[in-house]
């Protein structure tokens, strides 16, 4: 029913009472409508979740109940599984993983390497960093300062000249 779920001509409530029906039956299926469907975004979030795993590397492969039939209903769905995924390494921890999903949806992204953490800078080397941008601050607002007060000058000879030809 992929193709009715995509299609805007009925709500998905119709679809689901639909489905229940039929699970009615056929398999004397006793939940309603809402049911179906939470238990079918559960089943589908919980198989996301282990493709996701499955697709990082040095992880343990996962599975779970119903795993074959659900790789059958959502094998080739995007959502789940990317058309095209390449990792090109950069530095050591860092990866870019770069996707496509489908024509319109396409990009890269840096991804850090799992179990890699950014080593904090010593307590010394803070200090000297803290210690040179506010001394850059300082020299900036110095120069600051003085631009401003030869802008000043400038106005002041300038009005000055203004005030002897008036004079004149």
């Amino acid at each position: 029913m992929d193709s009715e779920f995509a299609s805007k001509k009925k709500t998905h409530k119709a679809l689901w009472k639909e489905i229940s029906a039929k699970l009615k039956e056929i398999h004397n299926f006793t939940d309603d409508w809402f049911q179906c469907q939470s238990k079918f975004n559960k089943l589908t979030a919980k198989y996301k979740a282990v493709e996701d795993a499955n697709r990082k590397s040095g992880e343990k492969r996962r599975s779970m109940e119903f795993h074959s039939e659900m790789m059958e209903v959502m094998g080739d769905d995007p959502k789940i599984t990317p058309l095209k995924t390449v990792s090109l390494g950069v530095g050591k921890g860092v990866n870019v993983v770069c996707g496509e999903k489908d024509d319109s949806e396409k990009g890269c992204e840096i991804v850090k390497a799992r179990g890699e953490r950014e080593k904090k800078a010593s307590k010394r080397k803070r200090e000297d960093e803290l210690f040179e941008l506010l001394t850059e601050v300082r020299d900036d607002r110095r120069r600051f300062q003085e631009e401003q007060v030869r802008m000043n000058e400038r106005k002041l000879e300038i009005m000055e000249r203004l005030v002897s030809l008036f004079d004149r």
